[in-house]
């Protein structure tokens, strides 16, 4: 970890030879999706961007965090926007043995960016190729709409022109909190649902560590091994049509 680039650093790295505001968003994004597997962290929500790079884990909270982070390190004005979703979208990601654990509302949270004037809202950086098409092929088999961290017709490809969400979908949203620039006020309000019995999952992952979210993070990594081949995606995954 000590040799991973600073946000900085990865911007500059990322964006060179692009010439438009495009070309670096849709880039950043593309990296923060690939380079960045979806997972848990032992911050949880609380991981700051640099540590989210280094230790290449995180969901969507700490992801989000992250993109908006290296969009405005480019010049780009980016917001997190936080939202309440039911907790049926982790289902089957998380093991069995935890997933009823989790309350039935959780925080998320997307990006909302401007690029040559145009305001575009995206959680498609969230979920990683890998396990998009191995998790959109297990709901197709089972006839099932969303779990293992995604929706059947989501999508993580974005052209930096319209929006694109890997998880969210606004038939989705229970609440709508807005734009969160002050990330520990809001982790301390009564509007985070990412909290049992009073306790944040903040402080307990912490609590937890590396040994506590190792298992979770096998269990998505079976699941990410599970990936077809592309020749064996639906059509509408590999042409990766955004909102």
């Amino acid at each position: 970890m000590l040799n991973t680039p600073t946000v900085q650093e990865v911007v500059e790295q990322v964006v060179a030879g692009t010439t438009t505001e495009q070309e670096r968003a849709v880039a950043l994004h593309d990296h923060v999706r690939e380079r960045v597997k979806f997972g848990f962290n032992p911050y949880f929500d609380a991981g700051a961007p640099d540590y989210v790079l280094a230790c290449g884990v995180g969901h969507c909270n700490p992801k989000s965090r992250l993109l908006v982070a290296l969009f405005r390190a480019a010049g780009l004005e980016s917001h997190q926007h936080f939202v309440v979703i039911p907790k049926e979208i982790l289902k089957g990601a998380i093991p069995t043995s935890r997933f009823w654990m989790i309350p039935g509302e959780l925080s998320h949270s997307y990006v909302e960016v401007q690029i040559e004037g145009a305001w575009c809202a995206i959680d498609s950086h969230i979920v990683d190729s890998p396990l998009l098409h191995a998790a959109q092929a297990r709901l197709a088999a089972e006839g099932r709409a969303l779990g293992y961290g995604v929706r059947v017709d989501s999508t993580n490809a974005w052209d930096g022109r319209c929006d694109a969400f890997s998880q969210f979908d606004p038939g989705l949203m229970v609440e709508d909190h807005g734009r969160v620039d002050d990330l520990d006020a809001y982790f301390r309000s009564q509007r985070y649902r990412n909290q049992v019995l009073g306790l944040r999952f903040n402080a307990m992952f912490k609590l937890m560590g590396d040994p506590g979210v190792a298992a979770i993070n096998a269990h998505i990594e079976d699941l990410r091994s599970a990936s077809p081949r592309v020749a064996d995606e639906p059509a509408a995954v590999r042409a990766g049509g955004g909102r």
